[in-house]
């Protein structure tokens, strides 16, 4: 993943290096980070029917996040690399995890080379990095849109996971494992995927399986068996970009158990780079649940813009109107104001470093 940063030389390692004489790869670290504050009015968003105006302090448009990625020249084009990642609150600056983990965004470390890349640790999940070449708004705007639920895994994220990614010419490899730690069973808790991306400047296609093998509570061999099965593309005519996907998560369960849950996520939309600087983008967003024969769907339009004020610094705004139905319009979970129909507006300024 390249990212802009402030880029600082190891330069106690480069003298050590300098001063006994032996040969030592480059090395480098580098900060980033994203700075994301806004304000968002959602109508309905109360029980009572009201507005909720909100300051999004997670960040609406991109996640507030701080890390450091690090990378070591091992010489002959290979590399180790790290990357530690955390999130916080632009409002009050506390950690945004809810789990007391520092790092809870990404967690990894890794070697590259011609081959492609290893990364083991906390990281996205396979899902999440297949779509991101055909989702509208780039994983943006992701407490609106469903590209969130797509992603899977916690967040978005997996624990304990083997990844590989390679690039050869215009294909992309992709590989994912992550063991379980139950004891007495080798597949519960455990997750495995395979994917690739096929993308050239006019147009890109991609899809993937994840199968995941959930524990069952207070059993050691009992699992949910969860299946996904991915595919999208996109295509570009000038400064405008088409694209759309589809996904289904099918979840069966033990034969001691009741029910069967499957989600269905459709999307597609259109990006509209109307100058170097001011960006249109609208999507749209279909997930269709069923579970144990009671369906549920939940719909989100959305229309966002965006204007840079620099490279690094940009100011957005979004309207976005979500249409819950069936058994996902009594969710409380899902639905916390248990209104139908909810248009949201959002507006603020990101800066990243």
């Amino acid at each position: 993943m390249v990212r802009s940063g402030m880029r600082r030389s190891l330069t106690a390692l480069t003298l050590v290096g300098l001063s006994s004489g032996a040969a030592y790869g480059q090395n480098s670290v580098t900060l980033y980070g994203s700075l994301d504050g806004g304000l968002r009015n959602l109508v309905n968003g109360t029980k009572a029917g009201g507005a909720a105006l909100t300051m999004a302090s997670n960040g609406m448009y991109k996640s507030n996040r701080w890390g450091f990625v690090g990378t070591e020249d091992l010489g002959g084009g290979y590399y180790v690399r790290f990357n530690l990642e955390a999130g916080y609150v632009l409002s009050t600056g506390a950690n945004s995890s809810t789990t007391n983990q520092m790092f809870q965004r990404n967690s990894t470390i890794g070697v590259g080379g011609a081959f492609g890349r290893v990364d083991i640790g906390h990281q996205f999940t396979l899902q999440h990095r297949l779509i991101k070449e055909f989702e509208p708004f780039d994983l943006d705007y992701l407490s609106v849109t469903e590209a969130a639920a797509i992603s899977g895994g916690t967040s978005g994220r997996d624990d304990n996971a083997i990844y590989y990614h390679g690039d050869f010419g215009p294909w992309t490899a992709r590989a994912d494992y992550a063991p379980g730690g139950v004891p007495g069973s080798l597949a519960s808790g455990s997750m495995i995927a395979g994917g690739f991306n096929y993308h050239t400047q006019r147009f890109n296609v991609g899809a993937g399986y994840t199968r995941r093998s959930t524990p069952v509570p207070s059993t050691s061999s009992a699992y949910f068996g969860n299946d996904q099965y991915t595919a999208g593309g996109g295509v570009t005519f000038g400064p405008v970009e088409v694209m759309g996907g589809y996904s289904l998560m099918m979840q069966a369960v033990p034969s001691t158990m009741a029910g069967k849950t499957r989600n269905q996520y459709m999307w597609g939309g259109v990006r509209y780079h109307a100058t170097p600087f001011f960006n249109v983008t609208a999507a749209y967003y279909d997930n269709k649940n069923t579970t144990s024969g009671v369906s549920g769907r939940k719909d989100v339009s959305i229309l966002g813009v965006t204007y840079s004020l620099s490279k690094r610094t940009l100011l957005y705004a979004d309207i976005d109107y979500t249409h819950f139905t069936g058994g996902y319009a009594t969710n409380a979970t899902l639905n916390p104001s248990l209104h139908e129909k909810q248009t949201g507006i959002s507006f603020g300024m990101n800066h990243w470093f």
